[in-house]
């Protein structure tokens, strides 16, 4: 009975040590997102006053920028051991941010779900209007991950705006995965 007792706590031990190692390090953790191929895209990292704040823009590198419908993508990481943040009210709290510049904006959401305890976002910000206002639509992705919680936003040019270019993107951003 000895020798079983001893081989089952030896199997537990040793599950609860792969799961620790497979856990991302806190400070560590990314988000990795899946660009569209037919541009190839240029990072810069973001100066933040604190390592607990982590934000890269990517841009387009080559090729004819006007034509691209996202000139810009903002990818932020912030470590929840220093700043405890959910996603749940994020996309409410942004959309009430933009009402001040653009009181017609309209918050939808596109896709939401909870995975061991955490949730993923994925939310648009935009209005019908002809004026500055409707002038691009906001795309934003937010996710909790084990250690910290990540951003990707984004704005399509109404100008190049068409359901296909919408979904190519909210395609894009929903096989995004953390490492």
């Amino acid at each position: 009975m000895q020798k079983k007792t001893g081989y089952a706590f030896f199997i537990i031990s040793m599950f609860f040590v792969f799961h620790a190692m497979a856990q991302p390090k806190p400070g560590k953790e990314t988000i990795v997102v899946a660009f569209p191929t037919e541009y190839r895209w240029k990072s810069n990292k973001i100066p933040k006053d604190t390592k607990a704040i982590r934000g890269t823009e990517y841009t387009i590198r080559d090729g004819n920028i006007t034509e691209a419908p996202v000139q810009t993508i903002t990818v932020t990481t912030i470590d929840r051991r220093y700043y405890p943040m959910k996603a749940e009210g994020a996309p409410a709290e942004k959309w009430e941010y933009e009402k001040i510049s653009c009181p017609e904006a309209m918050l939808e959401v596109v896709d939401k779900k909870i995975i061991d305890g955490r949730t993923a976002i994925l939310y648009a910000i935009k209005s019908d209007t002809d004026d500055d206002c409707g002038s691009k639509i906001f795309l934003a992705y937010i996710v909790e991950g084990a250690t910290a919680l990540h951003t990707v936003e984004l704005d399509i040019l109404r100008e190049h705006f068409t359901p296909e270019v919408y979904k190519q993107w909210c395609d894009s951003l929903l096989l995004s995965r953390i490492e």
